[in-house]
């Protein structure tokens, strides 16, 4: 009976290799398909919570899709925002992951504004807002003093809860 779970496990594993193979080779692209979460705004107690994805309007536009999660505390003037990114390719994908650490310049029952500094590349700066009434957010990124660099601008979208 041993022998006959070993081959049994053989087959399947060659069975489902041969389909990943048969696949690919019709379509190269990865099966796997990427999902933005859905658009969630919530705010709770001293803390506003965002997720969604970031569209770039504005800007250069890697053919990517993206993943974000906004924590921002009003008694510690911050926000985080956790980002994952999956670049396209035309040989596959690459998955990126940052953080970016914000401080907060305007916190009303309106609008959060929010400014990292040198976040990206330590050459452009980030201007965050969310629009919490509109359950929305803008994102905009410019040169620092000094850096050249492209700016841009991206939206938050998402599928409603």
């Amino acid at each position: 009976m041993h022998l006959y779970a070993k081959c049994l496990l053989i087959a399947l594993a060659s069975a489902l290799g041969a389909s990943y193979a048969v696949l690919w080779f019709v379509k190269p692209s990865p099966i796997e398909s990427t999902t933005i979460p859905p658009l969630l705004l919530k705010e709770q107690q001293d803390e506003l919570i965002v997720w969604g994805g970031w569209k770039t309007v504005e800007g250069y536009q890697a053919h990517s899709t993206s993943a974000v999660e906004l924590r921002c505390h009003r008694e510690r003037g911050t926000c985080t925002e956790a980002l994952a990114t999956i670049l396209h390719h035309d040989s596959g994908q690459d998955l990126e992951a940052q953080v970016f650490h914000y401080q907060i310049t305007r916190w009303d029952e309106a609008r959060l504004e929010a400014f990292a500094s040198k976040a990206i590349e330590h050459c452009l700066d980030k201007h965050l807002v969310i629009h919490v009434k509109d359950r929305s957010a803008d994102l905009r990124w410019l040169p620092s003093a000094g850096c050249e660099a492209d700016q841009g601008r991206a939206v938050l979208i998402g599928d409603p809860l």
